[in-house]
């Protein structure tokens, strides 16, 4: 096996056991979730509405990147990333000012735990963007990099929209 095949398994590998960990936080969350109409209104729909857009574009412009091996595309990714950290920040502070903080309950705890794993990704995200770009200015160019890159910001994206209708949605 060589070290691009090595490489596309290991990230694959990373994806299958991030996958069973959401699923058990999913889990977790589906069996506290018996007062979930009671919360159900805390939540801004609005801003979550604008994270999964900025999540989007991060997928988008990660494919952008992929195609057209522009640094612009890395530099708008980390932007929207960022925005999306404060905007899920000003989400947890909201929540907090309500008392509702992950010691209130289980579906709290649960609810913490999965947007903090989420939050995690992207700031991950992040780092492997400025690895990257680090990478292009000592004048590497790695298709199989930007390749995981992209796959990863497709995986962060698909969570989220898990993440948004396991939580948000589901009634």
């Amino acid at each position: 096996m060589n070290k691009i095949n090595k490489k596309i398994l290991g990230i694959w590998l990373f994806f299958l056991t991030d996958c069973i960990m959401f699923l058990c936080f999913f889990l977790s969350f589906y069996l506290s979730k018996n007062i979930f109409f009671l919360y159900n209104k805390f939540y801004n729909y609005r801003i979550i509405l604008i994270e999964t857009i900025l999540l989007l574009l991060c997928s988008f412009l990660s494919l952008k990147y992929l195609k057209n091996n522009k640094k612009k595309y890395i530099f708008l990714n980390i932007f929207f990333s960022f925005i999306f950290l404060i905007l899920e920040y000003k989400d947890y502070i909201h929540l907090k000012k309500l008392n509702l903080t992950n010691n209130y309950n289980n579906y709290f705890s649960n609810y913490y735990l999965i947007i903090s794993f989420h939050a995690l990704h992207v700031i991950f995200s992040i780092f492997f963007s400025l690895n990257i770009i680090f990478i292009r200015v000592v004048k590497f160019n790695f298709k199989i990099i930007n390749i995981m890159y992209s796959l990863f910001w497709h995986f962060i994206h698909i969570i989220w929209l898990c993440l948004v209708f396991i939580i948000y949605l589901k009634k």
